[in-house]
């Protein structure tokens, strides 16, 4: 087996130890400005953010009673397969305590920024991979994302990792950073396209007889992961269907696309229009119902669903958050632009000037592709950018370092 995706052509003239002391600080920095904010805040999370409320009673019931579900009060059911179990395992190791959740994720988030650190040695020296890490290290969202009860925090830092034992490409680290990948469906299902793209590209410079069985082997990782949770479901006395992701989806796609829809969550007036109805159904009726009416919305509609794919593509990617809870805030508005702003422009520079190669280029921006597409047919928010901008951020610190090799009379960028 090959060693790993080629690195850029810069000679490494940095010192290890002093690389290794300058990435320990960074760690430290990042662990402790995530257990700040963290433990900053109260010690339950604000009642009008309903997802935190539905994953903190998946995690609290699994933990006294042994069973994956949640009151959904919008229709006064119980559900059992709204959410995989991905995250609310993580709050019942933490024995549904929010305080205990957040310190965990703080060292978590941490650990992304160790994996970007790693990922970018495969391509650049240690002083282009510290400057990715540290854009990681001190990037707002992520730290503001640490302290919420979401499961962001989980699955960015299994992308990382994943991406990382992908570049690697031993066959341990490989099929290792296969199964973190699956395993991370369980936290986020729409990443299941995903799951199968990132290591048929890790494997383009090795040649389609590397691409295919890389493909088949992330087949066969997420029939593994998934199977006995969609065997749960359908022998579930409650669900009785072979779920293998989740009954959300239906209501998130309809969410996009109805008459009123403008590219942002808003359920509250067609959940109203629809109550009598909805409530007759259960979760697996209510899904596949919901779904059914998006569909015919888009065949009915299809200038005005390209048109709210493009406003949900410019909400996805809005460097500041837009909305209610967030985007009336001054602070988190400045905050963002101040990052958000210049972190783009470092990675269009990256693009165009970086030291990375082409393939390269192609496996990190891989994620900012895939969830922009998937929550076109959705909703856009912020919130969805953030697991792609961690490996974003070796693109960006490429480019630093070409930057500077050039600040010091070096020509090879």
């Amino acid at each position: 087996m090959t060693a790993g995706m080629p690195r850029g052509n810069v000679k490494n003239v940095d010192s290890p130890a002093r690389a290794k002391t300058q990435l320990i600080s960074l760690l430290l920095l990042s662990l402790v400005l995530r257990l700040a904010w963290g433990l900053s805040q109260k010690s339950e999370p604000d009642p009008s953010l309903g997802d935190q409320f539905e994953y903190l009673q998946l995690g609290r019931n699994l933990l006294s009673s042994g069973q994956l579900r949640f009151h959904d009060e919008r229709f006064e059911q119980w559900v059992y397969a709204y959410r995989t179990p991905g995250y609310p395992l993580l709050i019942a190791a933490c024995a549904g305590n929010v305080r205990a959740v957040r310190v965990v994720q703080a060292v978590i988030d941490t650990s992304t920024v160790l994996a970007i650190y790693l990922l970018s040695r495969r391509f650049l020296t240690s002083s282009g991979a510290l400057v990715a890490a540290g854009l990681v290290s001190v990037n707002p969202f992520l730290i503001y994302f640490s302290g919420l009860i979401l499961s962001e925090t989980l699955f960015t830092a299994m992308l990382a990792w994943g991406m990382y034992l992908l570049v690697r490409q031993r066959t341990l680290a490989l099929s290792v950073g296969v199964m973190v990948l699956a395993l991370a469906t369980l936290v986020r299902p729409s990443a299941l396209g995903l799951i199968v793209l990132l290591p048929v590209a890790a494997a383009w410079t090795y040649g389609w007889r590397a691409m295919a069985r890389n493909a088949l082997l992330a087949l066969l990782a997420i029939l593994l992961v998934l199977a006995p949770w969609a065997y749960r479901n359908a022998y579930h006395p409650q669900v009785s269907a072979w779920i293998w992701t989740t009954t959300n989806s239906g209501i998130t796609t309809y969410d996009g696309f109805h008459d009123r829809a403008t590219g942002a969550s808003d359920q509250k007036a067609f959940l109203q229009e629809m109550r009598t109805l909805l409530f007759r159904m259960d979760e697996v009726e209510r899904d596949a119902y919901l779904s059914q009416r998006a569909h015919e919305w888009i065949r009915a509609h299809p200038a005005q669903s390209l048109k709210l794919m493009g406003m949900k593509i410019l909400r996805t990617w809005s460097p500041v958050p837009l909305s209610n809870e967030y985007g009336s805030s001054r602070l988190y508005v400045a905050v963002g632009l101040c990052y958000g702003v210049p972190f783009d422009i470092l990675i269009l520079l990256g693009l165009w000037k970086g030291m990375l190669p082409r393939t390269a280029k192609v496996l990190l921006l891989l994620p900012a592709i895939y969830f922009t597409g998937i929550h076109a047919s959705s909703v856009g928010s912020l919130r969805y950018r953030i697991p792609f901008e961690p490996p974003m951020a070796v693109i960006a610190g490429s480019w630093a370092l070409c930057a500077w090799n050039r600040s010091h009379g070096s020509s090879r960028c």
